[in-house]
């Protein structure tokens, strides 16, 4: 049986408010009112509604307000928002759709249009909601195929050589604990990829961007580790990596920073041949600090490009430990928390171009 829907209005002339409600629950809803935004939040502080349909100007508190504290709010962050406007407000109607506003209808309205906007948007949340759904059972699925991979080969050969040890010669069992060793990383590196990935989006739920960002790094100091350890770990590709940045201090937490790196080259030495070059250029530009890491290996197609999108949406189909999906919607995560930006150029069979922009704090060079 499909349940009803709820929908709260907040509007403060009462005649309005009135015929909302009327209409609205001759289509088969449930609704909720209140004159005010605080009316409004103190009745999403126990229940949550469907939808919300909110005037802009109203006494105590308006209705762009009303939406910050909203979208400051985990819990009521994801209600879809409907703004009912007169011509008069329309600055007001585009700082609410910056804010995050699904939608407005302009008054005076017709039936027609208020039903259809009201469907609209709950078919979306409805959409989104299975998306989520969808996901969860997706990793239910997944995540125990990935880890279980690398631990077949752990078992495995755990399991030879404690039964067969005295059969068993010393190069045999050095070749069995290389194999060892080789599956466990593999799964250190799932774990800690998805782990990563979990950490950065419960930072960006907690809306916990600016306290991040409070910490800076020197991205010298960042460079150095991340040039260390991917030259450490392949050796056959020290020449091909070149660096070239300004030094400079980011707005960045230097754990992200160093993650983010790290997963943009060794994206790029998994998708180009030894003897092609990696280059990693940095540079201050004005108030913000562009990276851009360029191989000449593979390339991506157009869904190679989607993957990373697909994967922070719901992941299917795909790897999601390895390969361009994790790793990736890290990087994007990362960008996004910081609020910087992220842009992507390829063509199959010839470049990659990962370029990013993170807030500067200070540049060093001058």
């Amino acid at each position: 049986m499909k349940s009803v829907k709820t929908i709260l209005i907040v509007e403060d002339e009462k005649d309005l408010r009135f015929n909302l409600q009327e209409m609205l629950e001759s289509a088969g809803y449930n609704v909720l009112s209140a004159i005010n935004g605080n009316e409004a939040l103190e009745l999403t502080s126990h229940i949550e509604p469907d939808l919300i349909l909110s005037d802009i100007r109203m006494p105590d508190m308006d209705g762009i307000e009303l939406l910050k504290n909203l979208q400051e709010n985990s819990s009521t962050a994801n209600i879809p928002f409907i703004f009912l406007t007169a011509k008069v407000e329309m600055q007001d109607l585009r700082d609410g759709m910056v804010l995050g506003a699904d939608d407005y209808l302009m008054k005076p309205y017709k039936i027609d249009d208020v039903l259809n906007a009201v469907n609209t948007r709950l078919r979306k949340k409805e959409n989104h909601l299975k998306t989520v759904t969808d996901f969860k059972k997706m990793l239910s699925r997944k995540i125990p195929h990935e880890l279980q991979t690398p631990l077949v080969g752990i078992l495995g050969y755990s399991d030879i050589i404690q039964s067969d040890l005295d059969s068993l010669s010393k190069e045999e069992i050095i070749t069995m604990a290389e194999s060892i060793s080789r599956s466990g990383i593999r799964l250190q590196r799932r774990i800690t990829k998805f782990t990563t990935y979990m950490d950065i989006i419960s930072l960006i739920d907690k809306k916990e961007t600016n306290k991040e960002c409070e910490e800076n790094c020197e991205i010298d100091s960042v460079l150095e580790q991340v040039q260390l350890k991917n030259i450490t770990s392949r050796i056959d590709r020290r020449a091909d990596i070149v660096f070239d940045r300004d030094s400079a201090i980011l707005k960045i937490k230097d754990k992200h920073l160093e993650c983010l790196l790290n997963e943009l080259i060794e994206n790029a030495l998994k998708f180009s041949e030894p003897g092609t070059p990696i280059e990693i250029i940095g540079r201050s530009v004005g108030e913000v600090y562009k990276i851009q890491i360029t191989d000449f290996g593979h390339g991506m197609g157009e869904l190679d490009t989607r993957r990373i999108d697909l994967f922070n949406q719901n992941g299917f189909e795909y790897e999601i430990a390895e390969g361009l999906g994790i790793g990736l919607a890290i990087v994007k995560k990362i960008v996004e928390l910081y609020n910087g930006k992220m842009n992507i150029e390829s063509e199959p069979e010839v470049y990659t171009c990962l370029k990013i922009e993170l807030p500067l704090l200070k540049n060093l060079n001058i």
